[in-house]
């Protein structure tokens, strides 16, 4: 082993944050936009016609992996986090999250309970999908609890259809995972009912009139998995050279390899983010 390729291990152990790349096709397209575009007085109802576009564009642009036939109501939110945040404030009932799953909701909130299967069918259940543990899809279809689902890292996939379970309450998007963009803060959350914090703020027109502006840019110029189709042959060479296994989200790796037990997320199962070593690809190319 080669020093560099030492530092490049050592790397991949010691990066706490998975990050997806900043690219310059992701960039291009946030250069058209114009904030002044979302200059709207509140209440004229520009903001709205804006806002109901593009939650129609964004539940086709899902349709291949995620079913929003039954969550009729959506709301633009500052990316996932504030999502979680709103359903956290709200919601007071016993609640419950997979071993290696995010720990964003249990560490505003103090009070989820990590379990390995669910406990009972009457807990909610937060669950993500892809897994925030390895970035890969799982399979919760059959879950009978209450859920909040947390599909943070669809569109740095494969097109892949994930099974909702039947008493799912809300579902969430982000934008940070699949394109890079963390300080945009752009999400989505779609409910069966009316959002009890979200849909009141709605109803006064009262959230950034430039994030879905940004998302219609994404959902405009990329389809859903197009970062996965255009750059996993990259993910799988850097795999292969350090001796990885890709995940299901084009920026991540898992390995079993002790040297890496300090990221392990699941059990055995390290979750390694491999964005800077693929910055480094794209350099070279």
């Amino acid at each position: 082993m080669t020093l560099e390729d030492g530092l490049q291990k050592r790397f991949l152990r010691d990066n706490p944050f998975v990050q997806a790349p900043v690219w310059d096709e992701v960039k291009e397209a946030l250069s058209e936009i114009k904030i002044s575009d979302s200059y709207y007085s509140r209440g004229d109802k520009k903001a709205t016609i804006d806002l109901e576009r593009v939650l129609e564009k964004h539940r086709k642009w899902v349709s291949g992996i995620v079913d929003l036939s039954d969550f009729k109501y959506g709301y633009v939110t500052s990316g996932v986090t504030e999502a979680l945040n709103h359903w956290r404030m709200t919601d007071q009932r016993p609640w419950c999250f997979f071993e290696g799953d995010y720990q964003w909701p249990n560490i505003v909130s103090k009070n989820g309970v990590e379990v390995k299967e669910t406990r009972n069918e009457t807990d909610v259940l937060y669950v993500s999908n892809p897994s925030c543990s390895t970035g890969n899809f799982i399979d919760i279809k059959d879950i009978k609890n209450p859920v909040i689902l947390d599909c943070a890292y669809v569109g740095s996939t494969r097109v892949q259809r994930i099974g909702v379970p039947e008493n799912t309450e809300q579902i969430m998007f982000g934008f940070s995972k699949g394109f890079g963009l963390v300080g945009q803060r752009c999400g989505i959350v779609y409910t069966k009912k009316p959002h009890p914090t979200f849909h009141p703020m709605k109803q006064v027109e009262c959230w950034d009139y430039t994030t879905p502006l940004i998302i219609e840019s994404i959902i405009e110029r990329f389809s859903v998995d197009e970062m996965f189709e255009k750059y996993s042959e990259t993910q799988k060479t850097l795999c292969e050279e350090n001796h990885l296994i890709p995940s299901d989200s084009y920026f991540i790796a898992t390995s079993e390899d002790p040297y890496y037990r300090i990221r392990r997320r699941k059990g055995e199962t390290a979750r390694l983010c491999m964005t800077s070593l693929s910055e480094k690809t794209n350099e070279k190319e």
